[in-house]
């Protein structure tokens, strides 16, 4: 199985993983609703990359993409909450993987307000409906720039500073700006009307 790191706990030896894609892979529909799973692991259980190479536990950072093994007696277990991992994998995320939470799922443009954890976003849905209200169509989130994390948004998307306005399309980024004057100034093709 596959998931996304939520939570570790290398004192009770408990990992949670977001395996919401894992369960739905190969389904043509499918819900919103997360899934997770708990994983213990032992002294016998190995960790590794992709690679072959040894990684520790403590090392792993939130949003990581691992594959677990379970025992093979936790693998016929009926316990569908909690298994005993054989092997952890620490996998290599893709751009589109990293990314995935702000790229637009439509031909529309995502809009992503990014801004350092524990601070004020610079503008609110309030903001955006009086000067830009057309980027509502492809959907807005304020996301809050959390260091270490598996994925540092600052350095994937070459930011040098906060708070900033990304636009998304499905493949990746087409416009950041750090106001709203300059948003309503970007192509017409960025911001869909």
């Amino acid at each position: 199985m596959t998931g996304y790191l939520l939570h570790i706990d290398t004192k009770t030896r408990v990992v949670s993983l977001n395996i919401s894609k894992w369960v739905n892979r190969g389904k043509t529909k499918v819900n919103d609703m997360m899934h997770s799973k708990k994983i213990t692991y032992n002294e016998n259980t190995i960790f590794q990359d992709e690679h072959g190479s040894v990684v520790h536990p403590v090392d792993f950072k939130i949003g990581e993409k691992l594959a677990v093994l379970p025992t093979p007696d936790a693998a016929s277990s009926s316990d569908e909450t909690v298994s005993v991992a054989d092997k952890v994998i620490q996998l290599t995320m893709s751009k589109e993987e990293k990314l995935e939470r702000f790229l637009a799922s439509s031909d529309n443009f995502h809009t992503v307000v990014l801004y350092e954890e524990g601070t004020t976003p610079p503008y609110d849905e309030i903001d955006f409906e009086k000067h830009v209200p057309e980027s509502f169509a492809g959907g807005i989130s304020w996301v809050p720039y959390i260091e270490g994390l598996a994925v540092d948004y600052k350095e994937e998307l070459g930011l040098e500073k906060l708070p900033m306005i990304l636009v998304f399309d499905r493949n990746g980024l087409v416009f950041q700006t750090e106001t709203l004057e300059q948003l309503k100034l970007c192509p017409t093709k960025v911001v869909k009307s």
